[in-house]
């Protein structure tokens, strides 16, 4: 599905992870990584006064060489800007393009992260966010969060391709919750949650029917509960957990959507949310 994946680089621990999770996928998808300076290039670093290349260019020169050397059959390309990251980032997303980017290396000083301000993005693509530690464990499965939405099952379809790639299973996930509203003293409230129950597996139900239509073999999952801790608690042992944008741009995490959001948030494993509806 992704024929090149691009890796936000700046030589940091995170930006470390990101590469190496980008290189543990096998394939011939090419890989590039950009390196974005913040600032414009009205300092001409690009070129020293000398002629010279800046030191930023030879590091990630020196790192492409290093890698090529290691995996002699994968095409690898650099490219150094000057911008916003998360703008000069955003140009490169496109329906077979992955971008690939560490967790903060600030921690949790904000919620709007590098790898969030991406998926909320006005540009349809995918956005994988790699925290430093993925590979400490053994990690299977490949989990998608689905709602029923024309979004989750754009995640349906890069799920589905993705265990086709590492042969993992697939698992959909679908969670819901009785309404805060209903009240429990109801005669009628035990047939009320039975018929939303009900109502939740068929939206489960059509997206597994999605997912084999693709050629996938999906087990599904109906959880009851926050669908944002449900997900971020399986990226503690899945290969990778996938979900749904409902990004249409703006500056507000509603914008992006709060699942998708807070999973971003809470992760502990490889997270790739697609925004693309092609």
């Amino acid at each position: 599905m992704f024929t090149k994946i691009v890796v936000a680089w700046d030589g940091s621990p995170h930006a470390e992870a990101a590469l190496r999770w980008s290189l543990a996928r096998e394939g011939d998808a090419v890989l590039e990584l950009v390196h974005v300076i913040p600032g414009s290039d009205q300092s001409s670093e690009y070129l020293r006064a000398t002629g010279d290349l800046s030191e930023q260019r030879i590091d990630l020169m020196d790192r492409a060489e290093a890698l090529r050397a290691e995996h002699p059959g994968r095409t690898i390309t650099t490219e150094t800007v000057h911008g916003r990251p998360d703008r000069e980032l955003a140009t490169r997303l496109g329906h077979d393009v992955l971008v690939v980017v560490g967790t903060s290396s600030h921690g949790r000083e904000t919620a709007w992260t590098l790898g969030a301000r991406l998926a909320a993005s006005r540009a349809l693509g995918s956005v994988a966010v790699i925290p430093v530690d993925w590979d400490a464990i053994e990690r299977r499965n490949v989990v998608v969060g689905v709602d029923g939405s024309v979004e989750s099952m754009a995640a349906v379809r890069v799920g589905v391709e993705e265990a086709r790639r590492t042969g993992d299973e697939l698992e959909l996930v679908h969670s819901w919750v009785v309404p805060t509203s209903w009240n429990s003293a109801y005669v009628e409230y035990l047939g009320d949650v039975q018929l939303m129950e009900d109502m939740r597996r068929d939206v489960l139900d059509e997206a597994l029917d999605y997912a084999r239509s693709l050629g996938g073999a999906p087990a599904g999952r109906l959880e009851q509960g926050g669908a944002a801790p449900i997900l971020a608690e399986r990226t503690r042992t899945a290969r990778v957990v996938i979900v749904g944008s409902h990004a249409s741009g703006g500056m507000t995490r509603f914008l992006l959507g709060s699942v998708s959001h807070d999973v971003l948030l809470e992760a502990v494993g490889p997270v790739i949310v697609v925004s693309d509806n092609e």
